[in-house]
């Protein structure tokens, strides 16, 4: 209450010239026909009185300033659900399995990005080769959902010259971001988990199914998996197929090689909007992901493995949901045919926009949304 007044104190003291006018005004006309205004006071008073429609009036008033308020504070909460930027500390017993030599991830830092809400969904997303987390950051400034973006180790900006992070390969990765989504799910044990993976963070999630089946008390429960533009074989990989074999001592020369790739106008602005992504970052982790996402598929034309990983993905979500990009629009259909052969319907379906532009925001909360309510 004290509020109301308050605002209708400012209110009349930014308009008082022309509260002034209204006021005199209203005061003459009321001058003028004092009878009449005081017969129709009377008659209203006695109608309201005897109809109960001053208790109606009274209700409708409460109820109005009610929810005039919670929209308010609502409002208020809204502008402090901020992204903020966190890291996990990498812990020796984070590991079930003895690490390679060349793996110093002991005592370096996770990175993420995280914007709390009161909604019940928690959503995890995982980026693409050679980005992070802030790929996502127009989505989480919008969603419903509370989110959390979690960035592959050293592929951070700032880690792109720190000695300490060398290459990793992906399988420590993999043991990396379980226990991170392991972790968000300690810290919010009521909220149910979606995985959304984008482009090469699809395989993330194929590594991490192989992980947790073979560790199954390292499984987080799980309820929606979301794949956009996940790898099939090497025919899609095209670029993460260059990046791999590139060579890091030489950065420069290698983009140029890999920008000379493309053969069509929006393929080139899909390999220079990329390649500009990853020339700030660390090339030699990036190669090395890239080398052993190569090896983890199979040759053009070979879609076994796929399939049998998917399967797994599947196991381990109430509901999955797999979309490609126009960039795929060649081998959606031949990828539908194989998946109907095996039983597997109502996970498939494309949308017609750019790879990139799966990581939009407008895209993420549609889809995401469209999820979550069993779309």
């Amino acid at each position: 209450m004290s509020l109301l007044i308050e605002r209708a104190a400012a209110f009349v003291g930014r308009h008082r010239p022309a509260v002034a006018v209204v006021g005199g005004v209203t005061g003459a006309a009321i001058g003028i026909y004092s009878d009449e205004a005081r017969a129709v006071i009377a008659w209203s008073w006695s109608h309201v009185v005897a109809g109960g429609t001053l208790v109606i009036l009274a209700v409708t008033a409460v109820f109005s300033l009610a929810w005039w308020a919670r929209g308010l504070a609502e409002q208020r909460r809204e502008l402090r659900r901020e992204v903020v930027r966190n890291f996990f500390d990498i812990h020796a017993d984070d590991f079930e399995e003895d690490l390679p030599s060349d793996n110093a991830v002991i005592g370096r830092q996770l990175w993420y990005l995280e914007r709390a809400t009161e909604s019940p969904d928690l959503v995890v997303l995982l980026h693409g080769l050679g980005l992070d987390a802030d790929d996502f950051r127009p989505f989480m400034n919008v969603a419903r959902q509370h989110t959390a973006a979690i960035t592959l180790f050293g592929h951070n900006a700032e880690e792109a010259r720190d000695g300490r992070y060398r290459p990793i390969g992906m399988a420590v990765h993999a043991d990396l971001i379980s226990g991170a989504i392991n972790n968000l799910q300690r810290q919010y044990p009521y909220k149910r988990l979606t995985l959304v993976g984008f482009s090469v963070g699809c395989d993330m999630l194929f590594r991490l199914a192989e992980l947790w089946r073979d560790h199954p008390e390292r499984q987080p429960k799980i309820r929606s998996v979301l794949l956009l533009d996940p790898n099939i074989n090497h025919s899609t990989m095209v670029i993460s197929g260059k990046v791999a074999h590139l060579d890091p001592e030489r950065p420069l020369a290698e983009l140029k090689r890999i920008a000379q790739v493309p053969e069509a106008l929006v393929e080139f602005q899909n390999f220079c909007e990329y390649l500009h992504k990853i020339s700030g970052k660390d090339l030699a982790q990036v190669q090395r992901y890239a080398a052993d996402l190569w090896d983890y598929w199979q040759p053009d034309g070979q879609y076994e493995l796929f399939f049998r990983r998917l399967e797994r993905i599947r196991a381990i979500s109430d509901r999955t949901r797999v979309f490609f990009s126009l960039h795929f629009e060649q081998r959606f259909n031949d990828v539908v045919a194989r998946a109907r052969q095996r039983g597997i319907r109502q996970v498939f379906d494309m949308r017609r926009v750019d790879h990139f532009e799966f990581c939009q925001d407008a895209f993420l909360k549609r889809e995401i949304g469209t999820l979550l309510r069993g779309g």
